[in-house]
C-alpha cells in the first residue's frame, strides 16, 4: 500500500527564482539612488527588501514541509519492514459506519505476508475489501462485536479462542488488538504447535498422575528433609493413613521402625540418634544418583509391623540438584512367606519336618562355636534304627514311612526344645544336645533315647518292635570341630550295631585308632586294583553222594604290601559301603570265569565255579552285560556258573533284582542262595526266583553235632529243599563229625576247611589231586549206611 501524501510536485524551485527578481531591483533602484533621487531609491529598496524577506520566508516554510515529508516517508518505510518481517500475522482495518455511525464493517486497509498465508488469499484479494465479505468473520460474531468495542471504547483486546474454519491454516489464534484512529490494528499468532504440546504435556501430567494414583504399590514424595509432599492411593493403603494425616506434617521416618533405623545408623556412627540419622539410612546411597533398594519393617497407622521393599530415588532439577525423594515399597509378607516356605524346604526332611543334612551342620557348627566360647560340652547323637530295611520291604514302603515319623515324634519328644533333632537320610536320625556338662548326662540321655524308641508301634493292625543303635561323640572331649563330631558319632554307632544292636556306644580313644586304620584301610583299597595287590582263591566243594570235587568257591583275597593279609570280613564291607565293589567285583567276576575254565581244562572235569555278587552290584544297570560277556571271553559254559546271592536280596522282592536274575537264568547261569538261615527268607521266594542251590550257614553247621536246635535246623532246610527239588551245600564243615552228620541227613554237597582250604588258581589242581587219594567217602561209612 503507497501513502498519496508522498507523491507531491516540488514548487521550492520555481519559489527561489521567483524571489530573486525583488532583490534584482532593489540592486538597479540602488545603483540609481547613487546617481539619481534619492526618494525614489530609497523606495524602491524598502519594496525590495520586503520582497526578499517574503521570498526567504515562503522558501523556509517550503523546506520545513519538505523535511518533514521525508520523515513520514521514513516513518513508513520502517513500519512496512517491520510489518513484512513480524513472524504474526498483521493488518490494518478501517471502520465502515452507518448513517446513524454505527459500525457496519470494517474495511482492509494492509496486510502483511504472513496474513495471506494465515487467511490462504493474496494481499490484491484483502486490501479494500470489507472484513464480513472476505474473511469467516460476519457482524453477528461474537469477534466482530468485540472489535467493535475496542473502537468505541479504545480498550485493547488480547485473547486466544480455537479455529475451525477450513481456509484457515491454524488450530489456535492468538488475537491482540488495539485501537488506531477510526479503526483497528490487528495481530494474530499462530498459537497451535504451542497449544498442542500444552495439550500433550496435560495429557503426560494426567497420565503422570493416574499411573501415580493407580499404581499397585506404594509411592511416597518427600522433601530434601524427609518431610512427606505426596504419596497415591496404594501408599494410604499400605499404611494405614490419609493423605490429609501425612502430606506436609509427617516425615517418612514416620512409616518405619524405629529400633530397626537407629540400629542401621548406629552401624555407621556409634554416636548416631534417630532424629539425626533416621532419614540418611533411608537415602544412603541415593543423593550420588544410586538406586537404593533394602527390605525395611513399615509400622502401620494401627501399629501392625508389615515387611516391605523399599526402593529410593533422588529427584534432581535441571542443574542436578537434588530437590527431593521418591519412595516406592510393596508389601513382601507372602514373598517372606514363600521364601521361608522353601527355605524350609530346602532345611528340612518333607517326611518328618525335622532339620535337614544342611541346617544340621549349621546347626552343629554353631552349638560347637558356643561350646567353645563358654567352656561347655555339645554331645552329638547318631541314631540309626534296627533292621529297619527289612521292616520296609516287608510291610511297605507306607509303612516304612510311618515308621520314620513316629520314630522322628518320639525322638524330639525325648529331648529338651533347645536341642536340634534331625533326619539325615533313609533310617539315619541325628541329635545335637548343646550345654552338657558332664559324661554322665551323656550317658543317661543316650539310654533314655534308646528306651523311648523301644516301644512297640502299631502300623496298619501290625505290632511292630521298633528298636535303635545309638553312636555319641562328645565335643570336645574326642573331636575338635563340627565336621569330625559328626563323623566319629557315626563310628561309634556302627560300633553299637556290631555289639549286638539296641544300645548306646560312646566314641572313645580305641575308636579313634579304629577310625585312623579304617581311613587308612579304605585308601589302600582304592588303589588295590591298580596296584594288582587283589587275588581270587577257590575252595572245592564235593559231592557228599560220590565223593568227587564238583565245584569250587571262588573268594577275594587282598594282600598289602604293608598292611599284610587283609580278611574279606574287614575290606568287603568296606568296598560295600564305599562303592567300590562294583570295579572289584567285576574284575573278580571276569577273573573267576577265565581261571576256573582253565582250571577245569588242566583237571579233564566238568567243575562249577561259584562267585558271590553283593547287593550292591545288583544295582548296576550293566550287570548282566558283566556276566554275559565273561562267559564270553573265558568260555566257560554258562551252566558252570552259579551266582551266589543272600538271601535278603531275596526279600526286597525287587523286579529290578527278579529281572536281573530271570535274564541270567535264560544264559544258562545258576542260582545259589548263600547263608541260608540266617535271614527271613520264606520258601515262597525260593520257587519265585527259581533258585538251583541252597548253602546252609556255617553257624548252624559247627552247632548241629552238639544243639538239638541247631541240628533240626539242618534237617528242615535239607528235606524241604529236596521236597522242592533244590540242591543243599553245607559251608564251613570243619571236622571229621560234621561231615558224618551231613552224610547222615543226606546233604548233598559240602565245603569247610576239612575237605580243602581256599587256594591260589595255582596250588588248587594239586588240592583236588590230593584229596581223592587223602578223604574218600566211602572209607567213612558205606553208602547204604549214610541215613541212621
Amino acid at each position: 500500500m503507497k501513502a498519496p501524501s508522498l507523491d507531491f510536485p516540488r514548487p521550492w524551485v520555481w519559489k527561489a527564482a521567483l524571489s530573486a527578481l525583488p532583490v534584482w531591483i532593489a540592486f538597479e533602484q540602488f545603483w540609481r539612488v547613487n546617481h539619481g533621487a534619492h526618494l525614489v531609491a530609497l523606495t524602491a529598496v524598502y519594496v525590495a527588501l520586503a520582497a526578499t524577506s517574503v521570498a526567504v520566508w515562503a522558501f523556509w516554510r517550503q523546506y520545513g514541509r519538505a523535511a518533514k515529508l521525508s520523515g513520514a516517508q521514513e516513518a513508513h518505510s520502517q513500519f512496512l519492514a517491520a510489518a513484512e518481517t513480524s513472524l504474526d500475522a498483521f493488518g490494518l482495518l478501517e471502520a465502515v459506519r452507518n448513517d446513524a455511525g454505527q459500525i457496519v464493517d470494517f474495511r482492509i486497509l494492509y496486510v502483511n505476508a504472513n496474513g495471506e498465508r494465515l487467511v490462504g488469499r493474496s494481499r490484491s484479494e484483502l486490501v479494500g475489501q470489507l472484513m464480513c465479505s472476505v474473511t469467516p468473520a460476519r457482524p453477528t460474531s461474537g469477534m466482530f462485536a468485540r472489535f467493535c468495542n475496542v473502537v468505541n471504547s479504545g480498550e485493547p483486546l488480547n485473547e486466544e479462542f480455537a479455529v475451525s474454519v477450513p481456509g484457515i491454516k491454524a488450530s489456535w489464534l492468538r488475537s491482540q488488538v488495539v485501537k488506531l484512529g477510526d479503526g483497528l490494528a490487528v495481530t494474530f499468532s499462530d498459537i497451535s504447535e504451542a497449544k498442542a504440546t500444552q495439550e500433550r504435556y496435560a495429557h503426560l501430567a494426567e497420565f503422570t498422575d493416574s499411573v501415580f494414583q493407580n499404581a499397585p504399590f506404594s509411592i511416597v514424595a518427600t522433601n530434601t528433609n524427609g518431610l512427606i509432599t505426596a504419596m497415591n492411593v496404594a501408599a494410604e493403603k499400605l499404611t494405614g493413613y490419609t493423605r490429609e494425616e501425612l502430606v506436609g506434617k509427617a516425615p517418612l521416618t514416620m512409616l518405619h521402625d524405629e529400633r530397626e533405623l537407629l540400629g542401621k545408623a548406629l552401624s555407621i556412627d556409634p554416636d548416631a540418634t534417630l532424629e539425626k540419622f533416621g532419614f540418611p539410612v533411608l537415602t544412603a546411597g541415593v543423593a550420588v544418583g544410586e538406586m537404593e533398594e533394602q527390605e525395611w519393617t513399615l509400622v502401620r497407622r494401627d501399629g501392625a509391623r508389615t515387611p516391605i521393599n523399599l526402593a529410593m530415588r533422588a529427584v534432581t532439577t535441571d542443574t542436578g540438584e537434588v530437590s527431593g525423594f521418591v519412595s516406592i515399597a510393596f508389601d513382601i509378607t507372602e514373598r517372606r512367606q514363600m521364601l521361608d516356605y522353601v527355605t524350609h524346604l530346602a532345611t528340612h526332611d518333607q517326611l518328618t519336618g525335622l532339620a535337614g543334612r544342611a541346617l544340621l551342620q549349621d546347626k552343629t557348627v554353631q552349638a560347637v562355636e558356643l561350646a567353645r566360647r563358654y567352656g561347655t560340652k555339645v554331645a552329638v547323637f547318631v541314631i540309626d534304627l534296627d533292621h529297619f530295611k527289612r521292616l520296609n520291604d516287608s510291610l511297605g514302603h507306607a509303612a516304612g514311612d510311618q515308621l520314620l515319623i513316629e520314630a522322628a515324634r518320639r525322638l524330639s519328644r525325648s529331648v529338651r526344645s533347645t536341642d536340634v533333632v534331625a533326619r539325615v537320610g533313609g533310617d539315619e536320625f541325628v541329635v545335637v544336645m548343646p550345654d552338657i556338662t558332664t559324661v554322665a548326662d551323656v550317658e543317661q540321655c543316650a539310654a533314655n533315647l534308646v528306651a523311648r524308641l523301644a516301644p512297640e508301634i502299631s502300623i496298619e493292625e501290625h505290632l511292630v518292635q521298633l528298636t535303635a543303635s545309638v553312636g555319641v561323640c562328645i565335643y570336645p572331649d574326642f573331636a575338635a570341630d563340627a565336621k569330625h563330631l559328626l563323623k566319629r558319632a557315626d563310628s561309634a554307632m556302627y560300633a553299637a550295631k556290631e555289639n549286638g544292636r539296641n544300645q548306646h556306644q560312646i566314641f572313645s580313644e580305641s575308636m579313634l585308632q579304629e577310625t585312623a586304620e579304617r581311613l587308612t584301610m579304605e585308601h589302600a583299597l582304592r588303589h588295590a586294583l591298580a596296584n594288582r595287590e587283589l587275588s581270587v582263591h577257590y575252595q572245592p566243594q564235593i559231592s557228599l553222594t560220590t565223593g568227587l570235587v564238583v565245584g569250587m568257591e571262588a573268594l577275594l583275597r587282598w594282600n598289602h604290601p604293608k598292611l599284610g593279609r587283609i580278611s574279606p570280613a574287614q575290606f568287603i564291607p568296606l568296598a560295600e559301603e564305599t562303592g567300590l565293589i562294583v570295579p572289584i567285583g567285576e574284575w573278580a567276576f571276569m577273573t573267576a570265569c577265565c581261571e576256573g575254565k582253565a582250571l577245569q581244562d588242566e583237571l579233564g572235569m566238568d567243575l562249577t565255579v561259584s562267585v558271590n555278587l553283593s547287593p550292591r552290584q545288583f544295582q548296576q544297570k550293566n550287570l548282566v552285560h558283566v556276566v554275559e560277556n565273561s562267559l564270553a571271553k573265558s568260555d566257560l559254559p554258562a551252566e558252570r556258573l552259579q551266582i551266589e546271592i543272600t538271601e535278603n536280596m531275596l526279600m526286597s522282592n525287587s523286579e529290578d533284582i527278579l529281572d536281573k536274575l530271570q535274564k541270567m537264568r535264560e544264559l544258562g547261569v545258576r542260582i545259589s542262595i548263600d547263608d541260608f538261615g540266617t535271614g527271613f527268607c520264606s520258601f515262597s521266594y525260593l520257587l519265585q526266583y527259581q533258585v538251583d542251590r541252597l548253602k546252609i550257614d556255617q553257624s548252624f553247621v559247627k552247632k548241629a553235632g552238639t544243639d538239638a536246635n541247631a541240628a533240626a535246623v539242618v534237617r528242615t532246610i535239607i528235606a524241604m529243599s529236596h521236597g522242592l527239588n533244590i540242591k543243599v551245600v553245607a559251608e564251613g564243615v570243619e571236622t571229621d563229625e560234621q561231615l558224618r552228620f551231613l552224610l547222615r541227613r543226606k546233604c548233598d554237597e559240602a565245603q569247610g576247611n576239612f575237605i580243602g582250604r581256599p587256594v591260589a588258581p595255582e596250588e588248587f589242581c594239586e588240592v583236588v589231586r590230593a584229596y581223592s587219594s587223602q578223604i574218600p567217602l566211602r572209607s567213612m561209612e558205606p553208602v547204604g549206611g549214610w541215613v541212621r
